[in-house]
C-alpha cells in the first residue's frame, strides 16, 4: 500500500446511554479513499424521540447523506465551505419538516475529504480533527464555557444539601436547563447562590456578566437562540438557518504530509496524548471517567456523568494513511 492513496480505518461510537436503550446522537460516514466525517447532533432538549430518533441524530443523519451526495456530485472538491455548509443546513430543515420536529434540529460536521493528492479538512462546530496524532483543529463554543462554569458551581451547591451523586447531578442538569430564575422560583436555590453561578460563569468566560446573566436565567433551553447569531454568544450550527462562519475550519493538505486522520465528537472530554487507535481513545475516555466523573475537576464539562449515562455520546475515526 503506497502512502497516501489508501486508507486503515477504525470506528467506533457509544451512546452516552449505558444500557444501550437509545441511539445516540453522533452519525459516522465513510466512504474509504474519499470521505470520513463525525456528525453530533445537538441533544433535545425536549427529550422528544420521532420514530425512534432524537432530533439530533435525525439531523446528523441527514447531514450525513448530504454529503454523501455532494461527494458523488464532486462537490466537497472545490466549492467554497460556506456554501457546502448551507447545503447540509438546509437538508437538515428538510429532514425536521418532514418529520415535524418540535424543537429546532441542529448538528455540527468535520469531514476529510480526499481530493486527488490532497486532502480537504472542513469543520464545523466543536466535533474535532487531529492530524499526525499531534495538530488539533477543534473550535470551542463559549456559550459552553458559561453553561460549564455555571454547572460546576450549582453542582458544588447542591452537593451541600443532597447525599445522591445521580441525583445531584440530574438536579444540576435540571437547573442549567430550565435556568437560574426558575430554580430561584422552585426554591432550588436561593437568589444568593444563583449570583455564585453568574459570577463563576463571568469569570470563566470573560464576557459581560449581563450576557452571561441573561443566558443563565432563561437556561440551555434558550440556546437555540444563539446559534448563527450575531451576538457575544452566537455559534456557528448546521440547524436549517443561515450558517455563520464563527470557528469554520477550511484546510488543504498534502497526502505526503500526512500519517493519520483523527475525528472525533466533543464525548471525548480529553484527547490521548500518545496513539491513535480506537483503543487509546477509550483508554483515555476511561482516564477520564475514573479521575473526574462528574466533570466538576480536572476534566469540566457541560454534563457529568451518572450511573446510567456518560456526559454525552462518543464517536471517533481512525484512519492511518
Amino acid at each position: 500500500m503506497s502512502k497516501g492513496t489508501s486508507m486503515n480505518i477504525e470506528a467506533f461510537s457509544r451512546s452516552k446511554y449505558k444500557n444501550s436503550t437509545k441511539p445516540g446522537d453522533d452519525v459516522i460516514l465513510i466512504e474509504p479513499d474519499q470521505v470520513l466525517a463525525v456528525f453530533d447532533g445537538a441533544t433535545d432538549p425536549t427529550g422528544a424521540f420521532y420514530n425512534g430518533e432524537s432530533s439530533g441524530r435525525i439531523a446528523a443523519r441527514s447531514a450525513a447523506r448530504c454529503v454523501a451526495d455532494m461527494l458523488v456530485r464532486g462537490t466537497l472538491d472545490e466549492a467554497p465551505a460556506e456554501m457546502i455548509f448551507q447545503e447540509i443546513s438546509t437538508s437538515v430543515k428538510t429532514a425536521a419538516q418532514e418529520r415535524n420536529v418540535a424543537h429546532p434540529a441542529s448538528t455540527t460536521a468535520a469531514l476529510a475529504v480526499k481530493c486527488g493528492d490532497m486532502y480537504r479538512i472542513l469543520a464545523l462546530g466543536d466535533t474535532g480533527v487531529r492530524l499526525n496524532g499531534t495538530k488539533i483543529l477543534q473550535h470551542h463554543k463559549i456559550i459552553d464555557t458559561v453553561s460549564t462554569a455555571a454547572r460546576i458551581q450549582v453542582h458544588k451547591t447542591l452537593s451541600q444539601r443532597m447525599d445522591e451523586s445521580d441525583d445531584v447531578e440530574f438536579a444540576t442538569r435540571q437547573t442549567i436547563f430550565l435556568g437560574l430564575e426558575a430554580a430561584i422560583e422552585t426554591g432550588k436555590l436561593t437568589r444568593q447562590e444563583t449570583e455564585l453561578a453568574i459570577q463563576a460563569a463571568t469569570q470563566a468566560s470573560g464576557l459581560p456578566q449581563s450576557v452571561v446573566a441573561e443566558f443563565l436565567s432563561g437556561g440551555i433551553r434558550t440556546q437555540f437562540h444563539y446559534a448563527n447569531a450575531d451576538h457575544l454568544l452566537g455559534f456557528a450550527s448546521l440547524n436549517g438557518g443561515q450558517v455563520i462562519a464563527n470557528g469554520l475550519t477550511d484546510l488543504t493538505i498534502p497526502a505526503s504530509e500526512l500519517e493519520s486522520i483523527e475525528i472525533f465528537s466533543d464525548g471525548y472530554i480529553s484527547i490521548p496524548t500518545s496513539g491513535i487507535r480506537c483503543a487509546d481513545w477509550e483508554a483515555e475516555f476511561t482516564r477520564v471517567e475514573t479521575e473526574d466523573f462528574h466533570k466538576t475537576g480536572a476534566f469540566p464539562a457541560v454534563k457529568g456523568s451518572t450511573s446510567s449515562e456518560t456526559c454525552d455520546d462518543r464517536t471517533v475515526i481512525s484512519a492511518g494513511i
